[in-house]
């Protein structure tokens, strides 16, 4: 139950995107009842490479939530005899990813960004996809 001093959280939205390369796209969105605990209004990421934005209708950033396992380059290879090490090997990025991101009424759209690695200011965050949000 809400008080009269809590504010109700925003709204969250559970999106799944697909991947290929630097090919996103958004497969599916859904409203969800949960609170978004990880969501950075300040847009602060720490050493995460790639984030889901939430954005207004003027393309300002709301948010931003780290897009965990998302954009994998290696994988684990087991190998068939348990006495030989557990290898990893590099691969096409290809794949899915879930993330849910807090969804205020003023947000409008969200976007895929690769985030350039800090403390490398000739570098700056790329949108790899741009996507609006249902209401």
């Amino acid at each position: 139950m809400i008080d009269a001093q809590q504010t109700p959280p925003a709204p969250a939205v559970r999106l799944i995107f697909e991947y290929e390369g630097d090919a996103v796209r958004l497969v599916s969105q859904q409203p969800v009842d949960t609170v978004v605990t990880d969501f950075a209004p300040g847009g602060e990421t720490g050493s995460v490479r790639y984030v889901v934005e939430t954005r207004d209708d003027h393309g300002q950033r709301l948010g931003r939530v780290p897009a965990r396992g998302a954009f994998l380059e290696s994988v684990e290879v087991f190998p068939e005899d348990h006495t030989e090490p557990i290898v990893r090997v590099d691969v096409d990025p290809r794949g899915a990813f879930t993330v849910v991101v807090s969804a205020p009424a003023e947000a409008a759209e969200v976007a895929v960004v690769r985030v350039a690695p800090s403390g490398r200011e000739a570098l700056q965050d790329v949108d790899l996809g741009t996507f609006p949000l249902e209401r």
